[in-house]
């Protein structure tokens, strides 16, 4: 039985992407933060990792990003990616008017993508940043809290005065009737959708579609960026992501993330690796890895 590692707990949407792919005769093992998840895998407690790395609307997942850049020299690689629709319900206790809410509990991700829609209904409300969708729903059904809400003095936040941004099941689940809760769809103006990263260890086979993630650092020199991205021009590869982060080494000094199209093993891909290093102080292969792929223990 595969073992699967994912950022949760259950019914976040790490989960049901893991779910998604893995399906239900796989053991799933939830924890709490990106790390987290790493370490299950370089620790063989898990054979795949499940963790998201960006959103449409709101770009990057900079917590996975940064995995790779604090650990270099770690074993795990990226084993496939897959797409999952995201579908925000504000969860509140039953009968709760939005006008009363003070306070909206979620993970940062999901506060971000329904930033219009909480500054257009509920713009009284503070938003208080959570480790996960799961959590913003313990927090909405904890007791009397302490807390300021534009007062000089903490004052006391009852559970009618909350509410938490999440997937509908989070409000299924079995309660008393008196803590009963209720999920209204948010709506989307756009196409909301995470991409998430299956990581682990080992190289993943070819498939007949395949994408390469990389990771470099560029020497410190006019042009520099334009002159790395050449050699895939030239050898005709199609770039599908770019992302740029803070390298932490240095002020102002930048590592890049690179998505594209092919497998290292092919000739092509292979020529324009080899010229991109003339141009790095340091280049990673993350990963290449077949797009869509099934997962079975080896």
């Amino acid at each position: 039985m595969l073992t699967v590692g994912y950022l949760g707990p259950e019914h976040t949407n790490t989960h049901v992407a893991a779910l998604k792919r893995f399906g239900r005769r796989a053991r799933y093992v939830h924890a709490p933060t990106v790390e987290d998840v790493f370490r299950l895998v370089e620790r063989r407690q898990a054979d795949y990792g499940v963790v998201p790395i960006e959103n449409s609307l709101e770009g990057a997942v900079t917590h996975t990003l940064d995995r790779f850049i604090d650990f270099v020299d770690t074993p795990v690689k990226i084993q496939g990616e897959l797409e999952q629709r995201i579908r925000h319900c504000l969860i509140t206790h039953a009968g709760i008017d939005l006008s009363e809410l003070l306070v909206v509990y979620s993970h940062p991700q999901a506060l971000a993508q329904c930033r219009l829609w909480l500054d257009r209904h509920i713009p009284q409300a503070k938003r208080e940043e959570t480790n996960s969708t799961a959590e913003a729903v313990e927090r909405l059904q904890m007791q009397e809290k302490r807390w300021s809400v534009g007062h000089l003095e903490p004052i006391a936040v009852q559970p009618s005065q909350r509410a938490a941004i999440g997937r509908a099941e989070l409000a299924r689940q079995r309660l008393p009737p008196e803590r009963k809760l209720t999920a209204v769809p948010i709506p989307e103006a756009r196409d909301n959708k995470t991409r998430f990263l299956i990581v682990g260890l080992g190289e993943p086979r070819k498939g007949g579609r395949n994408k390469t993630s990389i990771l470099f650092a560029l020497k410190d020199r006019p042009g520099a960026l334009h002159d790395a991205l050449v050699p895939f021009k030239r050898n005709r590869i199609n770039l599908t992501k770019i992302e740029s982060r803070p390298s932490k080494r240095k002020a102002w000094e930048y590592l890049f993330f690179i998505d594209l199209e092919g497998h290292g093993s092919e000739p092509q891909v292979k020529k324009a690796l080899e010229a991109l290093k003339r141009y790095t102080t340091a280049l990673q292969v993350l990963g290449s890895y077949p797009v869509g792929a099934r997962f079975h223990r080896a």
